[in-house]
């Protein structure tokens, strides 16, 4: 007996930007330079009417109806960007969604790898609950606090959120989960109180990256008995260019199994895993046997997988 994953739904904000129009990168060098290591040249960017509340709205009411919603037992909002210090913004969610009162809601402030996080925690409440469906939310704007001279984060970060409803099943989908913190490297990527602009050193966060996370897949991998030639995905956070494809020289597994969408919506941060999903669900190339690895990683330093047989 587990969970599963129903269907999964996104939003994005009406702006969208292109590298052509950033400012501060007028130079064709540096253009192509930036677009050669990013691989991106579509973000979305939100306005002042738009924010992580908005948007999981939009996304949410494409999944729930009069049916379903009294159905709902939980809400988890995956977000590092709300308007509100207080109160928790799944709160505001629920009321604006209209779900039931007595329900389980609670903002998760985590990052690239908060929906690897969500679903271990979904897995254990909807054990517990009464009702049979549930919530993960993810929805960040970070492009609110990057600046048109944040020469590292504003070619990367792109906003966006996604809705998955989850439901109970006899079969046990999530066969295996991992996950891993190094506080050491906060500084390199963090957002100060109070302060409206983001940093990050993304020469230490790509070595991070390439040094841990294929340590821990490898280990992931031998810990669960994964047979890799079984894997017809491997999903992972879409962080740039320059890192999927060093990843994926450095886990050296075939090519037909990574997915990547960093292109067409940038660096989304916690809707990263759930776009790409949403992408092979709608695209119908995952069908029932299927095995599947997903894997978010960054700010924090946090790490996180799941095994999933679909």
């Amino acid at each position: 007996m587990g969970l599963e994953i129903i269907s999964i739904k996104s939003s994005f904000p009406k702006k969208t930007e292109s590298l052509e129009n950033l400012s501060k990168f007028k130079n064709k060098t540096s253009l192509k330079k930036i677009f050669l290591s990013t691989g991106i040249n579509k973000r979305y960017v939100s306005s002042k009417e738009e924010d992580v509340i908005s948007l999981s709205i939009k996304s949410s009411k494409k999944l729930i109806n009069s049916k379903n919603k009294k159905k709902i037992g939980f809400l988890l909002f995956v977000t590092q960007t709300s308007p509100y210090k207080l109160p928790s913004a799944a709160c505001i969610i629920q009321d604006k969604l209209k779900l039931p009162q007595d329900i389980f809601a609670i903002d998760i402030n985590m990052g690239c790898s908060g929906f690897i996080y969500a679903l271990k925690l979904a897995e254990s409440l909807l054990k517990k609950s009464r009702k049979n469906l549930g919530l993960i939310v993810c929805s960040d704007t970070y492009t609110k606090f990057i600046s048109k001279n944040n020469t590292s984060c504003k070619p990367i970060f792109s906003d966006a959120s996604t809705t998955t409803l989850l439901g109970f099943s006899k079969k046990k989908h999530f066969e295996a989960f991992g996950f891993g913190v190094d506080g050491n490297g906060y500084q390199d990527l963090y957002l100060k109180e109070n302060s409206k602009e983001m940093f990050m050193n993304g020469a230490k966060i790509a070595l991070f990256t390439l040094k841990e996370i294929p340590i821990f897949l490898i280990n992931f991998f031998k810990k669960n008995r994964i047979n890799k030639s079984k894997i017809k995905f491997l999903v992972m956070h879409q962080a740039s260019k320059y890192i999927f494809e060093k990843l994926k020289n450095k886990l050296n597994l075939k090519n037909s199994i990574f997915l990547k969408n960093y292109q067409k919506v940038g660096n989304t941060i916690s809707s990263s895993i759930p776009l790409l999903l949403k992408e092979i669900i709608d695209k119908k190339k995952i069908k029932k046997g299927d095995n599947l690895v997903a894997c978010g990683f960054g700010v924090g330093l946090s790490w996180g997988a799941v095994k999933i047989k679909w």
